[in-house]
């Protein structure tokens, strides 16, 4: 029977199969060989543009010494790898840039979202969101759709299995309109969430840190892996020498962000200013 084709869940386990193998120390050679496996199609299998068997999995996992609760997770991951997540379900809207960060999010521990320019995608209003899209290009028709995703998503920030952290800009913050101001309310009611913190890093600090886009990382034992949002394209780094840049900012951007105390007391004054 044909494999079918990797989804998003193949990504994410091939991944943390990668990362076990370089802690092992054990070159991709040794490993393929070890379960009757070509190096190239081993390298395929770790960059999810292949499926992989439970039966090659668990014999890997015992190359590389992983036992207990990590190996039953990453037996389960493979055993699983083709029943679909909800963001495979019924979501035309879901590109699949969109699926592999949504399957990320949903097995991540820890998230770290930095954002200067808008309010993160898991914070943001059906309004404020559904108007970035307009804003940004997106059909009309397509809005709905991809509307339904990004609030699906969101409903992660409701399990209490993952703390998320959010270093918005300033300037995200500031708009004249009932739409800002309803976001604006939005983040001070997310902001009480025990799992949830938001830190503001004030227009004054933007000179300091030169240019950093937009980027989310999310800690996904036993891996990092960092979303870099472009102009119009996306890319997903887990190696170390990419990702490290990357968490050096987001350590830099907690220095100079206000206290999360702070933070809802400057969102709250903005929000207070547009009734006036």
């Amino acid at each position: 029977m044909p494999r079918k084709s990797p989804g998003p869940k193949a990504k994410g386990l091939g991944a943390e199969l990668r990362v076990l193998r370089k802690l092992s120390k054990i070159t991709l050679e040794h490993a393929s060989a070890s379960i009757g496996l070509s190096k190239q199609v081993l390298s395929r299998l770790e960059t999810g543009q292949r499926n992989i068997s439970a039966d090659e999995v668990a014999g890997l996992l015992a190359l590389y010494g992983v036992t207990g609760g990590q190996r039953d997770k990453l037996l389960t991951m493979a055993r699983t790898l083709n029943d679909p997540g909800w963001w495979e379900l019924n979501m035309p809207g879901m590109t699949r840039e969109s699926a592999t960060l949504a399957d990320y999010e949903d097995r991540a521990r820890k998230i770290t979202n930095w954002s200067p320019l808008l309010v993160p995608g898991l914070l943001q209003t059906p309004e404020y969101a559904g108007a970035f899209m307009l804003d940004d290009g997106v059909a009309p028709n397509e809005v709905e759709s991809r509307l339904a995703g990004r609030l699906r998503r969101q409903e992660r920030l409701t399990r209490p299995d993952v703390q998320y952290t959010a270093l918005i800009g300033e300037a995200a913050l500031i708009g004249n309109d009932e739409i800002h101001r309803d976001q604006l309310a939005a983040l001070a009611t997310a902001a009480e969430r025990p799992n949830v913190t938001i830190r503001v890093v004030p227009i004054q600090a933007m000179p300091r840190l030169g240019r950093v886009e937009a980027f989310m990382v999310l800690d996904v034992p036993p891996t990092v892996v960092v979303h870099v949002e472009m102009a119009r394209s996306a890319a997903f780094l887990d190696d170390e020498p990419f990702t490290t840049p990357y968490l050096r900012r987001a350590a830099r951007l907690g220095e100079v962000a206000l206290s999360a105390t702070m933070s809802l007391r400057r969102i709250i004054a903005l929000r207070d200013e547009m009734d006036v």
